[in-house]
């Protein structure tokens, strides 16, 4: 897939770069700091090999779907891998397609994108993307509206590389959570548990080493990073859903960068009773997720 023509908002404290045809994928978000930009996400850089982006969406749903299909109402759908890569179909397929511009503007973008089934898939949906920069506040939004007429689960998620600092001080992270499901390569096997000490960070702090790739429940829709080399905080707020309270951090082994994914349901949740968080929406049914991100210094 192309990358595509580049858009880029711009304001006097942030810019943010958007790639349309890329699966809809932001390619960078900076702030400005004594007129030099510094970037927040981990930028976009062409890999024949590897998609890189800064963040990308995940609809119609989230992360890993187990079970090689999907069970409504009886009738099995089958769906194989969309990903070399990955044994599982994998962070929806959002990514995939070549998205349209609605309208634009210095400070939003609004893209849009109808998908029948994509990869075979059995999902029929029209969804809409949005960025917006506000002063030092960027929001961006996903809606999806189901346009089949057999009724499917639906989830949505956005999945941002956040920059870390590996020549120190590190990342500082704080975000609400009671408890997480342990897992094997981001894959809940068991349900929730108490979070261990090193995964707690109800309290802000270093985000420190070693792999996290799990997902976390009792949230708050609240998440801030600091960053002290560029003098940063980020405050996250998932806006919508109101009552969203799942998240997945994924802390790599190295120290470059993190992810930090509101999603509307947990990794394999197809597979569970239930299908816990997802949306089952008939024809004509929508569902959004949105997030407000503010900027300011650390120093007064």
């Amino acid at each position: 897939m192309s990358a595509g023509p580049l858009i880029v908002l711009e304001n006097a404290h942030q810019r943010l770069g958007v790639l349309p045809e890329l699966g809809g994928s932001a390619a960078f978000w900076e702030v400005k700091r004594a007129e030099r930009w510094c970037p927040i996400w981990r930028p976009y850089a062409p890999n024949p090999e590897r998609r890189t982006v800064a963040n990308f969406p995940l609809l119609p749903w989230s992360n890993r779907l187990l079970g090689g299909g999907i069970e409504v109402d009886g009738q099995f759908y089958p769906m194989a891998s969309n990903r070399p890569d990955s044994p599982f179909p994998m962070h929806g397929t959002g990514w995939m397609h070549a998205w349209t511009i609605v309208a634009q503007s210095a400070n939003h973008v609004e893209m849009a994108v109808e998908a029948q089934n994509p990869c075979g898939y059995p999902f029929h949906f029209s969804a809409r993307q949005h960025y917006w920069l506000e002063d030092q506040v960027m929001r961006m939004r996903l809606e999806l509206t189901h346009l089949g007429a057999q009724r499917l689960p639906y989830g949505l998620g956005f999945h941002p590389y956040i920059l870390r600092n590996p020549a120190g001080p590190d990342v500082r992270l704080q975000f609400g959570a009671q408890a997480h499901w342990p897992g094997e390569k981001g894959l809940p096997v068991t349900d929730p548990a108490p979070l261990p000490p090193e995964w707690d960070f109800n309290v802000l702090r270093e985000i420190g080493s070693g792999e996290i790739d799990h997902n976390f429940r009792g949230c708050d829709g609240h998440m801030r990073m600091e960053r002290p080399d560029i003098d940063l905080r980020l405050d996250w707020q998932t806006t919508a859903p109101h009552d969203l309270d799942t998240a997945i951090l994924y802390r790599p082994a190295h120290n470059q960068w993190f992810c930090y994914e509101p999603v509307t349901h947990i990794t394999g949740a197809h597979a569970r009773p239930g299908m816990p968080g997802l949306r089952l929406l008939e024809q004509g049914q929508s569902m959004a997720l949105e997030v407000r991100q503010t900027l300011s210094r650390i120093t007064p």
